[in-house]
């Protein structure tokens, strides 16, 4: 199986006045996503708001994009729950419809577990699922799980499973943790969670990034990782865009942001709706967000 790289997105999940998952328009936004030739789509990540739906709910999601033919090397699952039995429940249903690659968090309800006990889920779940070709890549995100992913357990579990543990997505948004867990463990696919490390990363040899504002600006940030290797001097000029644009995103919460321009620049206010408790941006925070943005140039904007 080849090693992923490249350009991956978070997809949003739009939704209905329910909260349940509009997959219309779910469709139509990956459509759009991979018109601007991105590498593939993570489903369930935490800009999908993964945790605030059931396994019935996410079977379901990744029967409908299975119907619709996306292939395997262009999909990454989010599978990683709180109960280990989900996980692996999850994870054996993605399988079963052809997707191997899973963005797996650890357990996060209970804070400050052991080492010991972290390598023991993971071990867990690799060892419940039972396949070879169960890929997983391990999700850092300490603001929101309470819970550090390290070189030293990263390197064990490459150790231990080393047909199944390839990958780390480092959304802590520290760069020297992932500078060290790339020199401890020079093998693994390395995506950090945003873009404004992508030229950084693409120099260690890093795979690229899995960046949830490439849900509104895919065609910046994959023009920047083509530039990266054709084009250096272009590609700083284009780094230099795309961070300006994260940056002036980030200052809000994100999946609100996220969801708040595809509903003004799509002219859609369906896609303001969240899942509580998470809410859309008050509408002094929204008029604030666009016009911050006003003058920078990205890729929704300039689709509408």
């Amino acid at each position: 199986m080849n090693r992923l790289k490249g350009i991956w997105v978070p997809v949003l999940s739009p939704q209905k006045e329910d909260c349940s998952i509009d997959m219309d328009r779910l469709f139509d936004h990956i459509d759009w996503l991979f018109g601007h030739q991105i590498h593939g789509i993570v489903l369930f990540g935490t800009n999908g708001e993964a945790t605030s739906f059931s396994v019935a709910e996410r079977k379901a999601v990744l029967e409908g994009i299975r119907n619709k033919g996306i292939q395997n090397e262009k999909v990454m699952v989010g599978t990683g729950c709180s109960a280990l039995t989900d996980t692996v429940d999850l994870s054996i249903h993605a399988l079963a419809l052809g997707y191997a690659h899973h963005l797996i968090l650890p357990p996060f309800y209970y804070k400050q577990p052991t080492q010991e006990g972290l390598i023991n889920n993971y071990s867990e779940i690799i060892q419940r699922v039972g396949q070879d070709a169960f890929k997983v890549y391990l999700y850092n995100f300490p603001q929101l799980s309470g819970i550090s992913l390290d070189g030293e357990l990263v390197g064990q579990l490459m150790e231990k499973f080393p047909d199944n543990v390839v990958g780390y997505k480092d959304s802590s948004g520290n760069w020297n943790q992932t500078i060290e867990i790339m020199e401890r463990n020079p093998d693994i696919i390395m995506f950090p969670g945003s873009e404004i490390f992508l030229s950084s990363v693409l120099e260690l040899g890093g795979a690229g990034v899995i960046t949830g504002t490439g849900n509104v600006n895919p065609g910046m940030v994959k023009k920047t990782y083509d530039a990266f290797y054709n084009e250096p001097e272009a590609a700083a000029l284009l780094q230099e865009k795309i961070n300006q644009f994260r940056t002036a995103v980030q200052k809000y919460p994100l999946i609100g942001a996220l969801k708040h321009l595809m509903a003004h620049y799509r002219q859609d206010r369906q896609w303001l709706n969240l899942r509580p408790p998470l809410m859309p941006l008050s509408e002094s925070e929204g008029a604030a967000l666009i016009d911050s943005i006003d003058g920078i140039d990205f890729s929704l904007k300039a689709d509408t």
